[in-house]
């Protein structure tokens, strides 16, 4: 780590975790918690307003995937260091985590002096993936590696909807809708929308 002010924000719905969480980035120099938000829109608001370098990013949202807010921001902001955090067992999660191309994962559970060691170590540059060595990293069940907001579109996709079409059904951008379908090829490794259509009839997606 250099000695540029590192922005920060944490993107968390569980208010009282959050702020203790803050309390324990307040010890790693050079770090600025800008704000805590709870949602996508939040997160795109504060890249509206500031350089962001950090996200502490909990997976499970109220109404949200934070493995697909991670999917977003790096399609746009690919330098930004994202660390996923999360309460649940990850052992289900644990593809779904690196092929999002986050540079972390922090267990809820883990201590204030790892959590900080942690951080530091992916500011200097690693991947730190906490309780996600090799033999927790399993094929993810289809039913969970595909989320329900992907499972809309993919149901829209084959009914013939353009992207403009699929923006303006599910009330998100155009730019977003593409994203999630290069996501969601990624995910199962495909090539192509046609290809997609055919996989989705076959697995019944």
């Amino acid at each position: 780590m250099n000695n540029a002010v590192i922005n920060t924000i944490i993107v968390d719905d569980h208010l009282l975790f959050a702020e203790g969480l803050s309390l324990i980035l307040h010890d790693i120099p050079h770090l600025h918690l800008l704000k805590i938000v709870n949602s996508y829109n939040g997160v795109a608001g504060m890249f509206s307003q500031y350089h962001i370098d950090l996200i502490l990013l909990d997976i499970k949202l109220r109404d949200e995937n934070g493995i697909d807010i991670c999917f977003l921001v790096k399609e746009l902001y690919p330098d930004v260091k994202i660390i996923l955090i999360s309460m649940f067992d990850p052992d289900s999660l644990a593809v779904e985590i690196k092929k999002c191309n986050a540079n972390g994962y922090i267990p809820k559970s883990t201590n204030a002096q790892v959590v900080k060691a942690t951080i530091c170590k992916i500011l200097a540059g690693e991947n730190v993936f906490l309780d996600l060595g090799s033999k927790n990293v399993k094929e993810t069940p289809l039913e969970k590696l595909i989320t329900p907001r992907e499972r809309e579109i993919i149901a829209l996709i084959k009914q013939g909807k353009s992207a403009k079409e699929i923006s303006c059904l599910l009330n998100i951008s155009v730019f977003t809708v593409d994203t999630h379908r290069k996501n969601i090829l990624k995910k199962l490794e495909l090539n192509s929308i046609k290809d997609l259509i055919a996989f989705s009839v076959s697995n019944n997606l």
